[in-house]
């Protein structure tokens, strides 16, 4: 074990090493100062998790059935017994030096005389702060004033100052300071001290956390220029302060011991952004890391064909899965079914079929299947499947036992006039037409024959029916419905749904004239949709089916998914139907009556997103607030998504309210806020925006 870890160590170190090398040699003196900060934390800590990667091979070796091919298959890699050698007596063994024991009481201790410097600045700090006069700023942050701090520092989420310093009032100095707070350094600095005691006799870790102390002082120095501070004063400024030293290595404060880099880097012009290509030099390194971790695993299997295979394609990891013919499958879409029977030779269960194991979910009588253990099971030994589509991950699962009710009485005794007609095995399925819940122990009725059964949790059951005859649905507290069997085909599903609901609010589906949108509905949709802008050149799209009751006076309730794509998609659809406005009712006899509609929306064609931004402001303090209730609304009053609330300038009390909504030409803007007057404001968009800044809204109070 002590060998493994210091193995582990030591390609840390070399990782880190070459990382670093790559890192100086072809971009740290560019101006991308977010992005290296970025890549030098990301290769420090993918350093560490590479050596913990190991890609597997899978190799697979049939070999002739025995006995025990009725039990699971180990996997891995076959060892070979060896004769014991004979034994020598008389000898002494001379056993070599344990050099890791050493080795490792050395490492050790060199992680905690790091650590131990570590909790001591730690302890400055908080000493310091206790001694110090503390302001409150008002966005929790704060300024501790005391004459220790040479020159100002900061720390999480305090900057320390001294009493001439904080009475000068150094605004750009307390910028800068405050721009290391908000960039989170604090974190950056704590994560690398901790890397550092864990490689700590590794020169190139040490000279990372240098690197990565000048990135945040380059960070800090671009926010104090981006907020209007002349950069030749500013300047001045740095080499009069360069002088002190703050004392505190956990600390970031203004130091001379990167002063000409910063000053450099200060009057330097931004870096080409064709550049960006450098850190390709990444890519190689973890190819060849990952490659050099590759082991080859050996599984067994008996020439006799397995219900469950494993297979790498396209560096993707796949169960194999075949069903023999004349097991029993069930497939449920969205918890509802939507197929059952036997499987035939030609049916495709009985040909292997390939689920990700990143996507799907492969279980065998309960069980997940293990990539790493892939059980052997005999083909015949599959009595059953399950397919569970329309939800993440999909599930195949398999059973070695019938698990499936399948209230079938094939000795019936049919009536005279019944016994020689044509008869059909049916499933029937019981749901409540006003939620889609599914219906477990409805009574379903042959009325002619007398032939009963109950619905199962799956909400169906099985009769076999003779052509000519009625079937009733009875549940408690809903209507009775029936179904005529006029027909029976030849195909091997067939099935009936019955949509029930309550006898007084009666939700038809067979109407003289049927509900529909009062206008045009996909521009509808289209307008209101919300959904992040595509990446990586692949779009969300796909055409959810939801099914809605379409009340008498025309408004949407029970909405639900009929046939999603992906969550995101399906929950949007959802999202806009229940927001729907009415719609014109569906007619019977006359009359407007609930009905039961099957409607979709297509996301194949989704617009990019929009910036929408606004002040909000008190009219008598003219202070700006960050506690009001804002929403955007498009024309038609559909309140669209909650708004981001970010500071605009640091240390102050400026905020701004932040939408990121589908491009539309106009917008309306509500503000509320107890004690005030609502304000509206309208907002208009041009196709050359990507973002707009409404203005100030202001808020009076009530008289």
């Amino acid at each position: 074990m002590t060998t493994l870890f210091l193995t582990y160590e030591l390609k840390v170190a070399v990782l880190i090493a070459v990382f670093y090398v790559f890192w100086r040699l072809l971009v740290a003196n560019e101006t991308w100062h977010r992005l290296n900060r970025i890549v030098l934390l990301s290769t420090a800590i993918a350093s560490f998790l590479l050596p913990l990667c190991v890609i597997t091979i899978h190799q697979t070796v049939e070999v002739a059935p025995t006995v025990a091919d009725t039990l699971p298959l180990p996997t891995g890699e076959m060892t070979i017994p060896m004769e014991p050698a004979p034994a020598m007596e008389n000898a002494e063994i001379e056993k070599p030096f344990n050099w890791q024991l050493p080795l490792t009481i050395i490492y050790i201790i060199g992680v905690l005389v790091v650590l131990s410097r570590m909790l001591l600045s730690l302890w400055r700090l908080h000493r310091m702060k206790a001694e110090s006069e503390i302001h409150p700023l008002t966005d929790g942050r704060q300024i501790a004033v005391c004459d220790k701090a040479k020159t100002p520092f900061s720390w999480w989420k305090t900057v320390f100052l001294n009493h001439q310093d904080f009475e000068d009032g150094t605004t750009a100095f307390l910028t800068h300071e405050l721009g290391h707070l908000r960039l989170h350094h604090s974190a950056d600095v704590l994560l690398v001290e901790l890397l550092t005691a864990l490689q700590w006799f590794n020169p190139a870790m040490w000279m990372l956390r240098a690197d990565l102390r000048t990135i945040h002082e380059y960070e800090a120095d671009q926010q104090v220029i981006s907020h209007g501070f002349n950069d030749i004063q500013y300047l001045q400024l740095l080499i009069r302060k360069a002088a002190g030293q703050s004392g505190y290595s956990l600390a970031n404060g203004i130091s001379n011991s990167a002063l000409k880099k910063r000053v450099t880097m200060i009057m330097k012009p931004k870096s080409n952004h064709r550049q960006w290509l450098r850190f390709a030099y990444i890519l190689p390194i973890i190819a060849f890391s990952l490659y050099a971790s590759c082991e080859t695993k050996v599984s067994y299997k008996t020439i006799e064909e397995s219900a469950l295979t494993f297979d790498v394609r396209d560096n993707r990891e796949y169960v194999g899965v075949k069903v023999p013919a004349g097991a029993f499958y069930t497939w449920l879409v969205n918890g509802h079914l939507a197929e059952r029977g036997v499987v035939k030779e030609d049916k495709w269960l009985n040909v292997r079929s390939y689920f990700p194991l990143n996507e799907d979910l492969v279980t065998l009588d309960g069980k997940e299947i293990d990539r790493n253990n892939m059980p052997y099971v005999p083909l015949s030994s599959i009595k059953e499947v399950k397919l569970l589509q329309g939800e993440r991950p999909r599930r195949i699962e398999l059973y070695t036992h019938h698990v499936t009710e399948f209230n079938r009485d094939a000795d019936f005794d049919y009536p005279t006039e019944y016994k020689e007609k044509v008869k059909a095995w049916m499933f029937f399925k019981a749901e409540d037409a006003a939620t889609g819940l599914q219906l477990k122990g409805a009574e379903i009725t042959v009325v002619e024959t007398g032939q009963k059964a109950k619905t199962n949790e799956e909400g169906w059951c099985e009769l076999k029916v003779p052509l000519g005859t009625t079937v009733k649905a009875s549940y408690p507290g809903l209507g009775d419905e029936t179904y005529e069997i006029s027909q029976i085909n030849g195909n091997e599903v067939q099935g009936r749904t019955f949509w029930m609901s309550k006898p007084d609010k009666h939700i038809y589906m067979n109407v003289d004239k049927k509900a529909e949108f009062d206008g045009d509905k996909d521009g509808w949709l289209a307008k209101n949709t919300q959904l992040p802008k595509a990446t990586n050149g692949k779009g969300l799209s796909g055409r959810v089916g939801i099914w809605l009751v379409v009340n008498e006076d025309g408004s949407v309730s029970g909405v639900r998914l009929k046939q999603g794509v992906n969550e995101t998609l399906n929950e949007e659809a959802l999202r806009l139907f229940r927001s729907m406005p009415r719609w014109k009712p569906a007619i019977k006899d006359g009359q407007p009556v609930k009905s039961l509609v099957l409607s979709s929306v297509s996301f194949d064609n989704i617009q990019d997103n929009v910036l929408i931004a606004a002040y909000i402001r008190d009219e008598k303090t003219q202070k700006y607030l960050n506690d009001a209730n804002a929403e955007l609304m498009t024309i038609d009053k559909v309140v669209l998504s909650k708004p981001m609330v970010r500071e605009v300038v640091r240390g102050s009390k400026w905020y701004r309210y932040v939408w990121a909504v589908p491009r539309q030409d106009k917008y309306i803007i509500k503000v509320s806020k107890q004690g005030y007057k609502t304000e509206y404001m309208n907002v208009s968009i041009q196709d050359s925006e990507s973002q707009k800044l409404a203005g100030d809204i202001i808020l009076r109070p009530k008289s």
